[in-house]
């Protein structure tokens, strides 16, 4: 391979790294003869490819270059990636199957193995891969925020919360672990670390339209108007809804008419600001965001 070729080969990488995909494939487009053949490219384009969530195209350059280089892990672990992104499951398991039929012990073939065992609710055995990746490299961000994914699929979102700042410990810049602690924050209560995670996430990876546009829900809830609704985010609207007539009747079942009508106009006034504000503020920060 030709020095040039191979600046580009490097080059599409390094693109790949800080999360600008476009960018790696039109480094890729321009490489010329063989070097395009090179299982790198391969790689690297479908790597792009489903970060770009052109899994259809992905799952196509991938197995073309599993075809002409025969099996090669990194191949297979991106192959089954965007495999799970189609929904195409039992075809994902497959292929992370054959790849740990290479390597037993491969951590981020396990790890990938087990993101499909989510996927299709098997989240005892996702969390046994998980833990049997752990056994490979206990102090990996990879690991730590595998954790917090099975702790979001049992509920557990303290545990989850844990686990995503163990992530970041490891590596403090890297996106799906800032993703999963902006996530974790927001279910734990912790709207400010939320958003300040989440926007991070989506300013590392600006190609990714689920984290612009969970960075943006975060913006919402942080907003100030938001600040009278957000105790009551937490809650199962029904229950809110349910004790809040209880509390209604019973003042009036008490004898206490004047204060029970007082706070049924007070809980109305607060339903029509949770109705009116909230679109009203997403829209704002929609023409901000330019969505």
């Amino acid at each position: 391979m030709t020095e040039p070729a191979e600046s580009r080969l490097q080059l599409a990488g390094h693109w790949l790294q800080i999360g600008r995909p476009e960018r790696a494939l039109g480094e890729l487009d321009a490489l010329p003869g063989d070097a395009a053949l090179d299982v790198r490219a391969y790689l690297f384009r479908g790597t792009a490819l489903h970060q770009l969530d052109r899994n259809a195209e992905a799952i196509d350059v991938l197995q073309d270059g599993l075809g002409r280089h025969g099996p090669f892990p990194p191949l297979l672990q991106v192959l089954g990636y965007a495999l799970r992104a189609e929904g195409r499951l039992s075809e994902a398991e497959s292929v992370f199957l054959q790849g740990l039929s290479l390597d037993p012990t491969d951590p981020d073939l396990l790890i990938g193995y087990a993101r499909v065992c989510l996927a299709a609710g098997q989240v005892e055995k996702a969390s046994a891969l998980v833990e049997r990746a752990a056994s490979q490299v206990p102090e990996s961000v990879v690991v730590s925020a595998a954790r917090a994914e099975v702790a979001f699929a049992l509920g557990k979102d303290r545990d989850m919360r844990r686990h995503s700042v163990e992530a970041l410990s490891h590596d403090p810049e890297d996106p799906h672990a800032r993703a999963l602690h902006g996530t974790a924050s927001m279910l734990t209560g912790d709207a400010r670390a939320g958003y300040d995670s989440l926007r991070s996430a989506a300013a590392s990876q600006p190609g990714d339209a689920d984290l612009r546009a969970a960075a943006r829900e975060a913006k919402l809830v942080n907003h100030p108007l938001m600040l009278p609704l957000r105790p009551f985010a937490r809650f199962n609207p029904l229950v809110v809804w349910i004790g809040a007539v209880a509390i209604i009747y019973g003042l009036r079942i008490a004898g206490l008419g004047p204060l029970s009508f007082a706070f049924a106009m007070v809980w109305l006034a607060f339903c029509v600001y949770s109705w009116v504000v909230p679109p009203l503020v997403r829209r704002w920060l929609n023409r901000r965001w330019g969505a």
